[in-house]
């Protein structure tokens, strides 16, 4: 079993947040038939917070964890703060595959 994560900043904006919860559920409904779990995680100001999100694959008996930054650029987050919460989950779990895609700016 696989999980894709999207991972986007969040915001105070409720709309803003629903636009990405929107663009997963599509990709939810579009890969609906294949065996893949796809989340939605945001790094800063709503919830489910990334560490939420890997730990729900998890729970799903994903052993292969996809996270997509949804940046346009590679900032702070991307370079940084990403990695270093995938390497947390790399040492907790060594026989999990966690798989860093590059942003969506790329």
């Amino acid at each position: 079993m696989e999980a894709l994560i999207i991972v986007a900043h969040g915001s105070k904006m409720k709309s803003s947040n629903d636009e990405v919860v929107a663009i997963v559920d599509k990709i939810k409904d579009i890969k609906k038939n294949e065996d893949l779990n796809v989340f939605h995680a945001f790094l800063e100001l709503t919830e489910p917070s990334l560490f939420i999100a890997i730990n729900n694959a998890i729970s799903k008996n994903c052993k292969k964890i996809k996270i997509f930054p949804y940046f346009l650029a590679a900032g702070k987050h991307v370079l940084e703060d990403i990695p270093c919460e995938l390497k947390k989950f790399k040492k907790l779990y060594p026989d999990l595959e966690f798989i860093l895609l590059p942003h969506i700016g790329l």
